[in-house]
């Protein structure tokens, strides 16, 4: 991949540049140049920092290792420790996806104050390749193949379209320090062997198979916003807004083609699942079906949805 991360990222990072930045930062090679990225533009960012206490010294070390660099460079430096272990147990969830939560519901708290703008990660494009054959084998839509988005809900990724070896590569380049973190040399789990043992492979077999995968993605998102754009004309037309009320004809919508896959499109911002809303086709007036923020009701011949109050 010829084009420098550096282009990538004052190319990524530009349309927000006068923006208040929260970085994630672990203290692996990816979160320190991503930190050094926005230290040398002179962007305005502070610094998080999630301790699981998963590792024993090596968490301390990470900590410590940030906030000396925090220290030498003057960043705001944020710091959280999770009795990750216990949490998980209690909401029964495997260590990966509690961290995930805690550590997402943390940074969304400093959007929600009102502290920062964005928060920013600093995935990349090997770990976009990862997320396709984790969703590829697991079974998914589009959605699903596109994998980690870019920009969405204040979260900003302007390392996404950059492979991890020039990631390595820039922070060889420019001195920079960080820490290896052990368990991602593991293989207990489903990404550490993709990551060890099957992507290894296919660039074996393809030194060009990021590049290839990075058009794969940018087709897939054409192909997103062409179904988003087709979906919003139907529903100009057919859905009859009513205040917050919608209603919408049974007739119209069991003659789309594919049925099923309209249906998943249509109704997905509200979070009902298509098979139920098909079900509801055939029910009885009165019968309806709940997300958890919508109902839907049959009436007739007609779907209508209305918003659940939930004060």
């Amino acid at each position: 991949m010829k084009e420098n991360l550096e282009q990538i990222f004052i190319s990524e990072i530009n349309p927000y540049k006068d923006s208040k930045f929260l970085l994630a930062v672990s203290g692996g090679v990816d979160s320190m140049v991503l930190a050094n990225l926005f230290l040398s533009n002179k962007l305005d960012f502070s610094i998080a920092h999630c301790n699981f206490q998963l590792r024993g010294k090596e968490s301390e070390s990470d900590q410590k290792v940030l906030s000396d660099w925090c220290e030498i460079n003057n960043i705001e430096f944020f710091v959280k420790k999770f009795n990750t272990k216990d949490y998980c147990k209690e909401q029964k969830l495997t260590v990966q996806m509690g961290a995930r939560k805690l550590r997402y519901e943390w940074f969304g708290s400093f959007i929600e104050k009102g502290k920062v703008d964005f928060i920013v990660t600093a995935h990349h494009l090997d770990d976009q390749l990862e997320t396709f054959i984790i969703n590829s084998i697991r079974g998914t839509g589009i959605e699903g193949l596109l994998g980690i988005p870019n920009n969405v809900n204040n979260i900003i990724r302007p390392l996404l379209m950059t492979s991890k070896n020039q990631i390595i590569q820039y922070a060889e380049l420019n001195k920079i320090n960080y820490n290896e973190d052990s368990s991602n040399e593991k293989e207990d789990y489903l990404r550490n062997k993709i990551r060890h043992s099957v992507i290894p492979y296919l660039k074996s077999d393809d030194k060009n198979v990021l590049l290839k995968f990075r058009t794969t993605i940018k087709n897939l998102n054409k192909t997103s916003i062409f179904i988003e754009h087709v979906c919003a004309e139907w529903k100009e037309i057919n859905f009859f807004r009513e205040g917050d009320t919608i209603i919408t004809n049974i007739y119209e919508l069991e003659n789309l083609f594919p049925r099923d896959f309209y249906i998943h499109e249509l109704f997905k911002e509200f979070q009902f699942n298509y098979k139920e809303v098909i079900k509801l086709f055939d029910s009885d007036s009165g019968k309806y079906i709940s997300s958890p923020y919508y109902k839907m009701t049959k009436n007739k011949n007609t779907l209508i949805i209305t918003k659940i109050n939930n004060d």
